[in-house]
């Protein structure tokens, strides 16, 4: 049987993925002063890195330059932290290769590092990517608003296209992964962070959707709307699988705008459909499409969490390992409870809807 072409290209897109983050270089580059060049040489030379040389600025400053491959840069930091760290005065820059001449070779089989190395792009990375795209700024705002606007009309219009393309600029990626960051990690200033963005965006996409829906004929039997006011399993299987989507590639390099329309798929079409719902006085639809986002957005971060810790992501010190450790457990326990009590309520609300019908 004949392969679907659109099997065929995701498929195609999954190994053109693979093939480039085999091949993804970095740079680092450690500035220090009281280091020396040939300690570092003697501490890098049994690992897996592709090249290395020095440069000496006049300043009294030294740059060690290393080359290596993206999955063995956490490998490395470590390494460098644990040398420069009794001594002080040192500073690491991590960046991305585009291409390096000539290519560089595989380090031979007994130059690799014993450890196996996650394949994915350090902590350090991570969480800097994290930080900058939760940012609750000017950008994050106007994208929303213009996210919404456009999914409202792919939602009275019945146009799927549309809907896929607000999914596409909609900013939602950033403070949900921050926040399933954040929770492993257990950095509570980033979860303050992520949480407050993640209510602004909420509230925005709400509150512009409900106006919307204030002005216009809003048919709660459109088909595309009455997609997001019932909730099903099937929707609670799709915020979990793009929660794993949108953790797990974020972790691999993947650009955010990809990403983002795993996890924009789950959140924006309901949170828009029950505004514009409130807005045109359909409450029990509404509530039902409230529901969806909220069980949506409760999944998305449970399974983000949990990719995390299979991708081993965790503090690199003890104690904060151990607190980390207990904060994730507590998090999964409020929002399986957060989920249970929203299964509950979804089955309410459904309840009515047919006592209201009948």
């Amino acid at each position: 049987m004949p392969i679907p072409f659109s099997l065929r290209k995701s498929l195609e897109h999954l190994i053109l993925f693979e093939y480039i983050m085999s091949m993804s270089l970095r740079l680092i580059e450690i500035f220090h002063k009281k280091g020396k060049a040939d300690d570092l040489d003697f501490l890098l030379k049994d690992t897996p890195i592709l090249d290395t040389w020095h440069d000496h600025l006049p300043d009294g400053q030294t740059v060690s330059n290393v080359l290596i491959k993206s999955e063995n840069t956490e490998f490395i930091i470590d390494l460098v932290e644990k040398y420069f760290s009794p001594i002080g005065s040192y500073r690491l820059v991590i960046l991305p290769v585009e291409a390096t001449i000539p290519r560089p070779e595989e380090p031979a089989k007994e130059e690799k590092t014993r450890e196996k190395t996650p394949e994915r792009i350090s902590i350090e990375e991570l969480y800097q990517k994290m930080t900058t795209i939760s940012e609750t700024s000017k950008k994050y705002i106007i994208m929303a608003t213009i996210a919404c606007i456009v999914a409202a009309i792919g939602l009275l219009k019945d146009d799927v296209a549309v809907i896929i393309g607000s999914m596409v600029i909609a900013p939602l990626l950033g403070p949900n992964m921050a926040l399933s960051l954040a929770t492993t990690l257990a950095d509570f200033k980033l979860a303050r962070k992520a949480i407050i963005t993640n209510f602004t965006g909420f509230s925005f996409v709400l509150g512009i959707s409900i106006v919307i829906g204030a002005f216009m004929n809003v048919d709660p039997a459109m088909p595309q709307i009455a997609l997001r006011s019932n909730v099903s399993h099937y929707y609670i299987a799709l915020a979990l699988a793009t929660g794993v989507a949108g953790a797990y590639a974020i972790t691999k390099g993947v650009a955010e705008a990809m990403v983002g329309v795993m996890v924009a798929v789950a959140i924006l079409p309901p949170l828009v459909a029950a505004g514009l719902l409130f807005g045109s006085k359909h409450w029990i639809d509404g509530t039902g499409a409230l529901l969806l986002s909220v069980v949506n957005l409760v999944c998305i971060n449970l399974s983000g969490v949990v990719t995390f810790i299979l991708e081993g992501i965790q503090p690199k010190k003890w104690w904060e390992a151990k607190l980390a450790k207990k904060a994730v457990i507590i998090a999964i326990t409020i929002w399986v409870l957060l989920l249970f009590i929203l299964a509950i309520l979804i089955l309410l609300e459904q309840k009515i809807k047919l006592a209201s019908v009948s």
